[in-house]
């Protein structure tokens, strides 16, 4: 077992470059490399957007969706041999809206032996994200939306491997608000508190490790609001700020850019500092045609480890 769960922490360890977590008893922390082609184009600087991209970032921002959305992203992260794919079901029923989300971290087979060298089976490693949404506007353009996560880690056998299949679940919430002032609409704010839940019992309680809980705060503007040209060329600026929530002090920023041409072609850029998972530049773009979406990212992550690709995502949207 202790050799499996070192493979199974793997990703976490890479991570904990980017999260500034010295202790190295936190768990997870691929929940924080942001999901989505728009979400990792900007680097991350999601706290502040609104949209249904919102939902893994900061829930409030899912309260200015407007009638139903579907929508799939897949990632491939070379870096870590990490296959990510997820899903989002919004509805928007009594001037509010709900979702249900899945996130999938695909992370391989082991292939098992035994003492003279024969393969006796094959382990899978998968995690699993199940987060139940609400979102709400409260007026005055302040909004406020919660997710309630359910996070499952899993270790299963195919034939014979001993005694390495393990499941550990955890459970966690998300809370956010969102706030775009009557009298100046270029600029929005944000702050989310996201991942703050119970810890991760693999082993035992003594050896449990704490789920990654931070605390975001965000803001964007709208550069050409107002303009003559504002109605055929858009240009906004995102500016986060993200901290641990059990020990604040270390806080990690992250800029996004998006120019967008009548709200049919959008061209993204971002960049978050450190090393590890969800850092380093990414350049993105994506194309909305009636009641479809498509958009590509691609990130150029400043981690230790070499890689064949840059991590690259990939994001449809459905309108309905």
């Amino acid at each position: 077992m202790p050799a499996i769960l070192s493979v199974v922490l793997a990703v976490p360890a890479v991570a904990q470059e980017a999260t500034g977590d010295p202790t190295g008893t936190e768990c997870c922390l691929q929940l924080l490399v942001p999901v989505g082609a728009r979400a990792s184009a900007l680097g991350g600087a999601m706290t502040a957007v609104t949209g249904a991209e919102a939902v893994f970032r900061n829930p409030a921002g899912l309260a200015a969706v407007d009638g139903g959305r579907f929508l799939i992203h897949h990632s491939d992260d070379t870096t870590v041999d990490v296959q990510v794919d997820a899903f989002s079901l919004l509805l928007n029923p009594y001037s509010s809206t709900v979702g249900l989300s899945y996130q999938l971290f695909d992370r391989g087979e082991i292939e098992t032996r035994d003492g003279s060298g024969q393969l006796t089976g094959e382990l899978r490693l998968r995690d699993h994200l199940v987060v139940a949404s609400f979102a709400v506007p409260l007026g005055g353009g302040l909004s406020a939306g919660l997710n309630y996560k359910v996070f499952q880690q899993r270790i299963d056998c195919t034939g014979l491997c001993g005694s390495e299949e393990n499941v550990a679940t955890t459970q966690a919430a998300d809370m956010g608000l969102h706030y775009r002032p009557t009298w100046h609409p270029a600029i929005q704010f944000g702050l989310a508190v996201v991942n703050a839940g119970l810890s991760l019992q693999v082993v035992n309680v003594e050896q449990s490790d704490r789920f990654p809980a931070r605390i975001h705060v965000g803001v964007m503007y709208d550069v050409l609001s107002g303009a003559a040209t504002d109605s055929l060329v858009g240009l906004r600026i995102a500016v986060d700020a993200a901290d641990q929530l059990a020990e604040p002090g270390s806080p990690v920023p992250s800029f996004g850019l998006e120019l967008d041409v009548q709200k049919a072609v959008f061209v993204r850029a971002g960049y978050t500092p450190g090393e590890g998972l969800g850092t380093g530049a990414a350049v993105g773009i994506e194309l909305r045609y009636d009641r479809f979406d498509i958009g590509v990212s691609r990130s150029f992550s400043n981690s230790l480890l070499e890689a064949d690709e840059e991590p690259f995502q990939v994001s449809l949207g459905i309108h309905f």
